[in-house]
């Protein structure tokens, strides 16, 4: 990681997806079909992608031993629900090797035995079948995933609510607005839970909307 990387992973350790999703004006969000398989706590960390060949996972094979601990391995599936691009030995190497999390836009399998893992992993869905293991792919390259570009050394927040992209350039404004978005929530929330007239707990921006919409 690059030496301003590390404040910015601890800040987004203390955000959601969801704000960050604000941050961006709903942008960069991953298609909703990659879950969660075994969500722990808010996944954080900077991108390192892969690209495979429909049901193919030597790149990711190649992937996990050339990333470096805290990363997260981000793999573009094309699309292909045949077979599963992951199981729990890999799963188990990738932990072993300090990676944060994986997230693939494809089938994995061993479900039981990656739902008890710490790495966290986010995929489509299951299948019992393997994949095969020949190539060709790419690895540190630009790839999509869940229908977002991703480059290596993108920041990755992921939580039960799904999973968002930061691309490098720009992740300063977006964490800064995404942490203004979290105060205001919170002064929003105390509104509510305080006030006992309908006129007090209504956003002001409400009516102005409306009005605008009218004209």
């Amino acid at each position: 990681m690059y030496k301003s990387d590390k404040d910015m992973i601890h800040r987004l350790k203390k955000l959601s997806s969801t704000l960050v999703a604000d941050g961006m004006d709903y942008e960069n969000v991953m298609n909703y079909k990659i879950k969660p398989v075994n969500f722990q706590k808010t996944l954080v960390g900077q991108a390192r992608t892969v690209s495979t060949y429909p049901g193919d996972n030597l790149y990711i094979h190649y992937g996990i031993y050339e990333s470096e601990p805290g990363d997260i391995l981000v793999v573009e599936g094309k699309g292909a629900v045949d077979s599963a691009y992951l199981g729990n030995l890999m799963a188990a190497a990738a932990q072993k090797l300090g990676i944060e999390g994986i997230i693939i836009d494809g089938l994995i399998r061993d479900k039981d035995e990656i739902s008890k893992m710490d790495i966290q992993v986010y995929a489509q869905g299951f299948t019992p079948k393997g994949p095969r293991k020949e190539g060709p792919g790419s690895f540190d390259k630009t790839i999509e995933c869940g229908r977002v570009v991703v480059n290596s050394h993108d920041y990755i927040i992921a939580d039960e609510d799904g999973v968002v992209v930061i691309p490098y350039d720009i992740a300063e404004g977006v964490i800064t607005g995404a942490e203004e978005k979290k105060v205001y929530e919170a002064q929003r929330l105390k509104t509510i839970n305080e006030s006992s007239e309908k006129e007090e707990i209504e956003p002001s921006w409400l009516r102005e909307t409306i009005n605008r919409k009218k004209q």
